[in-house]
């Protein structure tokens, strides 16, 4: 990437864009090969619910992921919950500190932390797939609820999710997260990144979530690369960083049970 500004990749706040049409997601056999979600999020978000799991036993990911998909159909609700995204980090050991799954569902209530409470408390909730046994596959690490405090995108054809990198810490401002987001996107590794503030959750949620996206064919490499072009580490003053990990993306859905439109 050249030093003229002309040829940098330009930023500016994030508006969202229209969902494509309904496709199937293409079954993914070559593990550096991976679905490609058309540009996901309503301009309406507000906030996300973010939870991190483990499958109990993982000889059964299948019936995890099966019954997950269920779930994600069953809680979205239009006007609060507008869509769901299901990752997943081949790389994970499965522990409550190196969780392998991650789950994002894009909030457009006008306060955030009414999404959750009342989409528990619908009559439309539905408990009744916490009696179905392939729920015991589902181990919870985190859930929590986050406030949107910013988000930006860089000014390119890259249009499509392939995966994320989350970063959850503590402490520290929001401008300084902002500074940090720039200088990644400017690397042209990632092509949107959001920042979130806490508004609740279990257990020990961290204050702080950052979600960066790309749509590289090999997601989980995309981190490291962008650090390695980094001319400079941009300042983390006051951020006390609880994790940093990269996830690929599995699975997404919006109201009316289709999958969001994915390209292979």
């Amino acid at each position: 990437m050249g030093d003229d500004d002309s040829q940098r990749t330009r930023r500016h706040q994030l508006t969202g864009q229209r969902m494509t049409s309904n496709q199937a997601a293409p079954k993914v056999e070559d593990p550096r090969v991976r679905p490609r979600l058309e540009w996901p999020h309503p301009h309406e978000r507000t906030g996300v619910r973010f939870v991190l799991t483990n499958v109990t036993d993982p000889s059964h990911a299948d019936d995890y992921s099966a019954w997950y998909d269920d779930y994600e159909n069953a809680i979205i609700r239009p006007g609060v919950i507008a869509n769901a995204f299901r990752f997943e980090n081949p790389d994970a050991s499965g522990t409550e500190t190196d969780p392998r799954y991650a789950a994002i569902y894009d909030l457009v209530t006008p306060d955030p932390a009414s999404a959750w409470p009342a989409t528990e408390n619908s009559p439309d909730y539905p408990t009744h797939l916490f009696a179905d046994p392939r729920s015991k596959l589902v181990a919870p690490a985190l859930r929590g609820s986050y406030a949107i405090t910013g988000s930006m995108e860089a000014d390119n054809d890259h249009r499509v999710l392939t995966g994320v990198h989350i970063i959850l810490s503590d402490g520290g401002t929001d401008a300084v997260r902002e500074q940090r987001a720039a200088a990644v996107l400017d690397t042209g590794f990632f092509h949107a990144a959001s920042r979130f503030l806490i508004i609740e959750g279990s257990p020990e949620p961290p204050r702080w979530l950052e979600v960066l996206e790309t749509g590289l064919q090999d997601p989980l490499s995309a981190y490291a690369r962008a650090r390695n072009a980094l001319a400079r580490r941009p300042p983390a003053d006051a951020v006390r960083q609880r994790s940093s990990r990269s996830f690929a993306l599995v699975a997404a859905h919006q109201a009316g049970g289709e999958r969001l439109g994915f390209r292979g």
